[in-house]
């Protein structure tokens, strides 16, 4: 049974993360679910771990609507991300119906979006039931694949089979549609190089042209579950390897930390070695957020890299239109700090934004 939620809230909203330190462009959060509310259950799922978060199945049954009534307000739109807390096309038909409306509602407006799943087979329902979505030019897909399959009945076990996505993939990638690939978390200690080296290799076959990674960061809970998940697969040596590489001391120092991710050399190592095996292969490279952009491959306008993801401007038909290389990371890279583009300079310095700063301003001539 699906518990269907009225959402009371605005649908867009931004990352909540603050200037400082803050790797993500502006982009707006499109939440289909409560946090946590995923039939993937993943161990090391952080927003499962939220104490907040609702493992029961729901959904926010409104949302596309609500989503209609936002585009037709606003002015200034960054792309959709669907759905940051849940996977959107996880196996529950409810929950995928609601997707393919919110599709359409950003179809109907022409604005970007992204989605991104570990879901293969739920791509393909999605593009038999819009089926206009194949000739849409504005959205990306980003496939998460953690782990080779061995190691994904760990890190995923409810989610598609990892070769399942890789035919989505490659079923988009022949379409036309831009797919990158994320390895991430990729479990230091469960997996290894020649893991990665496996995921890059069949992420290039199936036409992903670039790769997000990282080695991730835990609470207290998220990483109990995922020892827990590897102690109960007869990984023991791997958890005391996992439990080693992301923390020093006795359990309880460990845990009293708070966030719990790898020490910075081994990030960096790791980065450095996924940087130049994926760009070995012809895809680009980003870290996500447990680096800065230095560790990035030179050129890529935002961590997700696709060349959709840009800042949308109404037109006089109430469409959006892409503003020319205003990719949202305003924090760095407005292409004109002195007259942004998007004529709202306080997307430059406001990180999280508020709603009011995507409406229509008044014309000059008005005031």
């Amino acid at each position: 049974m699906v518990q269907e939620i009225q959402l009371r809230g605005r649908v867009i909203h931004d990352f909540p993360y603050p200037p400082e330190r803050r790797k993500c462009p502006h982009r707006a959060l499109v939440s289909l679910t409560p946090a946590g509310s995923c039939l993937h259950r993943c161990p090391m799922c952080y927003a499962r771990a939220y104490p907040w978060s609702q493992d029961a199945p729901a959904l926010y049954a409104n949302t596309a609507e609500k989503l209609a009534a936002e585009l037709a307000e606003v002015e200034i739109c960054p792309p959709l991300y669907l759905s940051q807390v849940t996977d959107p096309l996880q196996p529950l038909p409810e929950l995928r119906e609601l997707t393919a409306r919110v599709v359409e509602v950003a179809i109907q407006f022409g604005v970007p979006f992204h989605i991104i799943t570990k879901n293969g087979e739920g791509i393909v329902w999605l593009l038999r039931r819009v089926p206009e979505l194949s000739q849409y030019p504005r959205w990306w897909l980003t496939l998460t694949i953690e782990a080779p399959p061995k190691k994904q009945r760990i890190t995923s076990p409810q989610a598609s089979p990892v070769e399942e996505r890789l035919r989505a993939a490659e079923v988009c990638a022949k379409a036309g549609v831009f797919v990158a690939v994320r390895t991430d978390p990729a479990i230091w200690g469960l997996v290894r190089e020649e893991d990665e080296i496996w995921l890059l290799d069949h992420a290039r076959d199936a036409g992903a042209q670039h790769i997000i990674s990282a080695l991730g960061h835990f609470n207290r809970l998220s990483f109990t579950r995922l020892l827990a998940a590897l102690h109960s697969a007869g990984y023991h040596k791997e958890a005391e390897e996992v439990r080693r590489f992301y923390g020093s001391g006795g359990t309880e120092g460990f845990f009293r930390a708070g966030t719990i991710r790898a020490r910075l050399p081994g990030r960096e190592k790791f980065h450095q070695f996924m940087r130049e095996e994926t760009e070995r292969r012809g895809m680009t490279y980003a870290a996500c957020l447990e680096m800065g952009r230095e560790w990035d491959s030179p050129g890529v306008p935002h961590c997700e890299a696709a060349p959709q993801g840009r800042l949308a401007k109404k037109g006089p038909s109430g469409r959006f239109e892409l503003l020319p290389d205003c990719y949202g990371d305003c924090l760095r890279s407005c292409p004109n700090p002195a007259a942004p583009p998007c004529g709202r300079p306080e997307l430059r310095y406001t990180y999280p934004f508020g709603f009011s700063t995507l409406l229509p301003r008044p014309h000059p001539l008005w005031t």
